[in-house]
């Protein structure tokens, strides 16, 4: 099963502020959604409780998983708790294996982002290229352990807040 991160990060490696995306960036919600559409997503309680504030409800086409101590029923049919991330992830690995799908996505936050990491195959990253305040961020040297494997620099070269998407495989270990 590969286990993959999504991840939109700053220059300086800000994902969040104040429990929310310091950006909006079209282009990198597009690919978000062109990934993740139809697979499983595992994701922290903040998150979580950030896209219900800007969606008013889950993703649509993707099975979530949320990993929460605290969260109870979400009365949403296509979003399960795990209790801990370990849980977490065997669930969304059975998930994606009873689907037929060989990949799932790590969607955030920032502790599940770091917990993950070890476990991680794939990062898709949007990179902006700047330096943005912020709360959240990616630890230091996060992708050490990863080799490049594609780049698009045209998707996001316009607009205020430039960007690109670098696709990261882990090296052989």
């Amino acid at each position: 099963m590969i286990v993959s991160l999504v991840v939109a990060a700053s220059a300086n490696e800000i994902i969040g502020a104040d429990g929310a995306l310091p950006w909006h960036l079209p282009g990198d919600l597009r690919r978000f959604r062109e990934l993740t559409t139809g697979h499983v997503v595992v994701m922290g309680r903040l998150t979580y409780q950030s896209i219900l504030d800007r969606l008013g409800h889950p993703l649509t086409g993707r099975t979530s998983v949320v990993v929460s101590r605290t969260l109870g029923e979400t009365g949403y049919p296509e979003v399960l708790v795990a209790r801990s991330l370990p849980e977490a992830l065997a669930l969304a690995e059975t998930l994606a294996a009873q689907a037929g799908d060989g990949e799932f996505f790590v969607i955030g936050g920032e502790s599940v982002y770091r917990d993950v990491l070890p476990h991680a195959d794939r990062v898709y990253l949007t990179r902006v290229h700047g330096e943005v305040a912020g709360d959240r961020a990616m630890p230091d040297g996060w992708l050490a352990e990863f080799e490049l494997a594609g780049r698009d620099d045209e998707a996001g070269a316009q607009g205020p807040l430039p960007y690109s998407f670098l696709d990261y495989r882990r090296a052989a270990r």
